[in-house]
């Protein structure tokens, strides 16, 4: 259970608080959920929030009614990232205005032609399920879909007749216009307008999951401090986060277990950065170590 600091019966409460990472909650009177953070610093975050609740406006409205703080210790920044963004999107706190639950959702996903075009279609996101192949960005709807890729056509060059998006015949009509840099007209090769496409697209890519199964990606602190786990698991399959264990015999137990969870943009987010930095160490459900091929990759795949 995460430590529990009572405004109410504590003479000096902020003194009191730990200074590791973790996630930290914020209660009413009343017991209502007021806000959520993390910090790898929780005395020094609370502090901040205090001194920022002194002057009029939206944190002097939070903190005016705080009367009990939650601590729940994690083993680094990157559990505390993970634990925020699920508790905040679980319990949807009354002033955590970012990281709400998504509604349905839809996917690009690239399909090559037989003339060796990548041609873009709107797909339904599944929420859960194997990630087998890239997609790129999730939309609230289809024709989100359709005016970015006109946005990137205008601003790549590509041609809207190969993306699918206008029928007619080659040479396009932008291509007169000069809009189209003329894969329509065979004034550049498949490859070429599939690499612009690409390029434009990486910046929302859900990559395909690159591992042969779940993972239980391992944090560590060289210096805990009681009551801070010396380390900590995640378990992550196909992007998803199940949950955060304390040894690897209770992250076993759970993944025999039924999880209900889904995919999470900010989520993904997260473990694609840490994965890229080699910010944990990456462990199949056995406990024996895999081979992580994301890291060192270029940047561009954290966001």
């Amino acid at each position: 259970m995460p430590d529990q600091i009572d405004l109410r019966i504590c003479d000096s409460p902020v003194d009191v608080l730990p200074r590791f990472s973790g996630v930290y909650r914020f209660f009413a009177g009343g017991g209502e959920l007021l806000y959520i953070g993390k910090s790898v610093d929780i005395h020094a975050r609370v502090v901040s929030h205090f001194h920022a609740g002194s002057k009029p406006g939206r944190h002097q409205r939070i903190m005016s009614q705080v009367a009990r703080i939650d601590c729940e210790p994690t083993a680094g920044e990157f559990g505390a990232l993970l634990l925020e963004n699920a508790a905040i999107k679980a319990e949807t706190p009354l002033y955590n205005r970012r990281q709400r639950q998504q509604r349905q959702l839809w996917t690009i996903e690239l399909n090559r032609d037989t003339t060796g075009f990548l041609k873009p279609t709107a797909r339904d996101f599944a929420p859960s399920g194997a990630r087998t192949h890239d997609s790129y960005g999730l939309f609230h709807n289809k024709k989100h879909i359709d005016s970015t890729l006109r946005r990137h056509a205008r601003d790549q060059g590509l041609c809207l007749l190969m993306l699918g998006l206008e029928k007619g015949r080659a040479p396009c009509f932008h291509y007169q216009l000069k809009r189209c840099d003329g894969a329509c007209a065979g004034d550049e090769t498949a490859e070429e307008h599939n690499a612009r496409l690409l390029s434009a697209l990486d910046g929302d890519r859900i990559a395909a999951w690159p591992f042969p199964g779940p993972l239980l990606l391992r944090e560590h602190t060289l210096h805990p401090v009681d009551p801070q786990p010396p380390e900590q698991f995640y378990w992550v399959n196909h992007w998803v986060y199940h949950g955060h264990f304390n040894s690897i015999n209770s992250a076993q137990r759970a993944a025999d277990t039924e999880s209900r969870r889904r995919f999470d943009r900010d989520s993904y987010h997260l473990i694609m950065k840490a994965l890229v930095r080699g910010q944990v160490e990456v462990l199949g459900l056995d406990g024996k170590p895999v081979s992580n091929p994301l890291l060192g990759v270029g940047r561009r795949r954290e966001r």
